[in-house]
């Protein structure tokens, strides 16, 4: 593949990533440059075009292109109840201490906000131990699940809660039968799960929907961004998160040691942390 050179590849590329910004409102400038150059690369080489200038032509005339790239720079490979580990943990040591809390309290009320989450996977699969949890009582908790994602392809598919069978990889016994429908080799939620979600297209570092949440589950996206950058959207998070509520990181993530202080952990291999009352949070009651 022909390619720009020095300083002329290097302003093609930041049209590029310019143009990508300002159509998507997706910031790639906190990416990790080797993850970056090697998506755009695959992109570039499905589009015959030689050059970042080139590949920019095609940008700006073939809006599915568009999406492709927003795709390919987006990881959204998901499927439910990724890391059994995980999950087992977040139902028994994060979701029941908090509904039973809130339930002596009689604040019947959680947050939670799943950011980064492609295809929906993982916000459905806090909804459906959420509906498993309080059971009938599901009904009389203001349950509020956001999930947000800059890939709007991947938020369409969310919204429309439709899986097929490779998103079922580590489904438990039963809850295919319990919140699911099958139509064919199609696997489509049920209402009372679906509408428990609320998906926006949201870039991390934005304001989210509410002020402040329970829990936050930010998974294998830190991983992407340079380090300098990761402190600084861990930080936006804790902000957001309530004295006492969970944040959990992806498995291969770390936590940013200024950080610490303000957290307690509830599992080190499993990086899920708790934050440290001493903490407030911007816009908490």
């Amino acid at each position: 593949m022909k390619r720009e050179t020095g300083v002329g590849e290097e302003r093609a590329l930041d049209a590029v990533l310019d143009h990508v910004r300002r159509g998507r409102g997706l910031d790639c400038s906190q990416y990790k440059d080797n993850f970056l150059r090697r998506r755009l690369a695959v992109r570039m080489r499905a589009r015959g075009a030689d050059t970042y200038q080139d590949y920019l032509a095609v940008l700006r005339s073939d809006p599915a292109e568009f999406d492709a790239l927003v795709t390919a720079l987006t990881i959204n490979l998901s499927y439910f109840f990724r890391d059994e580990a995980v999950f087992e943990a977040l139902r028994y040591a994060v979701l029941t201490p908090l509904v039973a809390k809130r339930a002596q309290a009689g604040r019947k009320r959680l947050t939670v906000w799943s950011a980064g989450c492609a295809g929906g996977e993982e916000p459905y699969s806090v909804a459906m131990i959420l509906a498993d949890l309080l059971g009938p009582a599901l009904p009389k908790w203001g349950l509020r699940i956001h999930a947000t994602d800059v890939d709007a392809t991947s938020l369409a598919r969310a919204r429309r809660g439709v899986y097929r069978a490779a998103s079922f990889q580590n489904l438990q016994a039963g809850f295919v039968e319990r919140y699911f429908v099958q139509d064919g080799d199609r696997y489509i939620l049920k209402p009372t799960i679906r509408q428990m979600v609320t998906f926006q297209q949201h870039a991390l570092t934005a304001p989210p929907l509410l002020p402040h949440y329970d829990l936050i589950l930010c998974r294998n996206v830190l991983i992407y961004f340079v380090r300098e950058h990761q402190e600084g959207i861990v930080r936006h998070l804790l902000d957001h998160l309530e004295p006492g509520g969970y944040m959990m990181l992806g498995m291969t993530e770390m936590l940013p040691l200024a950080l610490y202080s303000r957290l307690e952990t509830v599992d080190r291999r499993l990086r899920i942390y708790r934050k440290s009352n001493s903490y407030p949070c911007e816009g908490c009651e």
